[in-house]
């Protein structure tokens, strides 16, 4: 259900997006006479990512609630977009370059939209980023499907996630380093949107047992 929900919601999107990043683009990273991707290229890509997903996504866990539910399946598009890539002779980490430059262009529209909506309630910048981040930790990132240890600081938000289906299925599909630059960090440069720092030193991505997060405002 969410998989579809996903292909009629997300679709237009993600699709505008990945023709956004991908096209115009170096078809091999530092092979300028093999030429770059055209407009047609991408959309023989977004129609194989579709296809694959639409296979993969039938037997994705079914988590507890809608948020995990939405960021699995976009994880599980994320991998399809990374092996379609990959099929078409894409060197592994440039496609993981190309893969995060894409996801970062649909990930800051969510962010942006939260910091205008946290930035009219005149508050502190301290209290602004803590608004911005439990914004976040209510949709999608919320629990029971992400466990998650909130530790006392005055200075801005620190929270332990014990806890991430995201890096779990990436994990089964031995995707780690997709899912740590694609997803994981992309957080560092969500945080300076809001004004903010993050510091992170472990994640469930690196094999770590939980992922630290310190944010503080500038």
């Amino acid at each position: 259900m969410i998989s579809i929900w996903i292909q009629y919601i997300y679709a237009p999107f993600i699709n505008r997006s990945c023709k956004r990043v991908l096209t115009g683009r170096l078809r091999y990273r530092n092979r300028a006479e093999l030429g770059r991707f055209t407009p047609r290229e991408c959309k023989e890509i977004l129609k194989d990512v579709w296809k694959r997903f639409e296979g993969l996504s039938q037997s994705l866990p079914n988590e507890p609630n809608l948020g995990g539910r939405i960021n699995v399946n976009l994880a599980c598009l994320t991998f399809c977009c990374f092996q379609t890539l990959l099929n078409r002779g894409v060197e592994k980490r440039y496609a993981i370059e190309l893969i995060s430059d894409l996801t970062w262009n649909l990930y800051r529209v969510w962010g942006t939209v939260v910091k205008y909506i946290v930035w009219i309630t005149k508050v502190s910048r301290t209290e602004r980023l803590k608004l911005a981040v439990r914004s976040f930790l209510t949709f999608p990132f919320s629990p029971p499907t992400y466990q998650i240890e909130r530790l006392p600081t005055s200075e801005g938000i620190d929270l332990n996630v014990t806890r991430c289906p995201v890096a779990e299925y990436f994990r089964t599909e031995s995707a780690t380093d997709l899912c740590t630059e694609s997803w994981c960090n992309l957080d560092f440069a969500l945080a300076e949107m809001w004004d903010g720092h993050l510091e992170r030193t472990k994640t469930l991505a690196l094999g770590n047992n939980h992922c630290n997060f310190k944010f503080t405002a500038k």
